[in-house]
């Protein structure tokens, strides 16, 4: 069986429910009216936004006119997917395995509502970019690619995946950052990409990584660097990487994806609602 439909299935048997009726109602009304396209303009009436008025035609025509739009519904789709040796590791099952269900995730809810998907695949370096697309073609490509492919670096820097998608992201797009986020630095620059587009950080983390006691010095292998050392200090969960001024969804190794996902999709829903 593939891979996509093996994580497919096991999300299926999971929520004992369809993927289309337990997600892509939500996906797609968690991003509806995100885009809109200019339609035409028609003439101004008692109430309409100030900032709509087409000034040109307006002029033309020596009465008030305004510009309207119409809802996009193909979406701009980017996954940024942080490869680098730290989401090797794993309690119950490493990051990697979760973060492969994650990605197969978002790619077939985007294949659903037909948007064009971009991939970004980074460590400490960008390793590969496969330009926007869609299809289902395309997403087995991808996670055929993901799946065989063998890093050149081992650290991670999020800050230069960031600097490359600025430069190569056109159009306002929702970008998926999929990380265990060991980095520094890189939250300036994060700020700054989420002023023109939608970022949600995928947040990876491993129970052993918050609740794990030792007594005395311990061993530990950094897998980024391959460097033992000796440590006695186990960081507190507070101290691990919190993305506190974003929308974020956090996964944990020791848990499904699909709940944390959805309880996100409902989250933002509820948001447009009151707004």
């Amino acid at each position: 069986m593939h891979p996509e439909k093996a994580v497919l299935r096991r999300i299926k048997l999971r929520t004992r429910r369809k993927l289309n009726t337990l997600f892509i109602g939500e996906y797609h009304s968690a991003f509806k009216g995100y885009g809109l396209a200019f339609d035409t303009v028609r003439e101004y009436q008692y109430g309409d936004e100030v900032r709509n008025i087409d000034w040109n035609v307006s002029a033309r025509m020596n009465h008030l006119y305004v510009k309207e739009y119409i809802e996009e519904r193909e979406l701009s789709v980017v996954i940024m997917i942080d490869l680098s040796a730290s989401l090797e590791f794993g309690s119950h099952r490493s990051k990697r395995e979760v973060l492969m269900e994650m990605v197969t995730l978002i790619l077939y809810l985007a294949q659903m509502n037909n948007d064009q998907i971009s991939v970004l695949l980074f460590t400490d370096t960008v390793e590969r970019f496969m330009k926007p697309r869609k299809g289902r073609r395309f997403i087995l490509t991808v996670l055929d690619e993901i799946e065989k492919y063998t890093p050149r670096g081992r650290k991670t820097d999020i800050g230069g995946a960031i600097d490359f998608l600025r430069k190569v992201l056109k159009k306002r797009s929702i970008v998926f950052l999929i990380s265990d986020f060991l980095d520094d630095g890189y939250l300036v620059k994060l700020r700054l990409l989420r002023k023109k587009h939608d970022i949600i950080p995928v947040i990876l983390s491993d129970p052993l990584e918050s609740e794990m006691r030792l007594m005395g010095l311990t061993e530990f292998v950094d897998l980024e660097t391959g460097e033992s050392f000796l440590s006695d200090v186990i960081s507190e969960r507070g101290n691990l990487p919190v993305l506190k001024d974003f929308d974020a969804i956090a996964l944990n190794t020791g848990d499904p994806v699909e709940i944390p996902v959805l309880r996100f999709f409902e989250k933002r829903n509820r948001t447009r609602l009151v707004k």
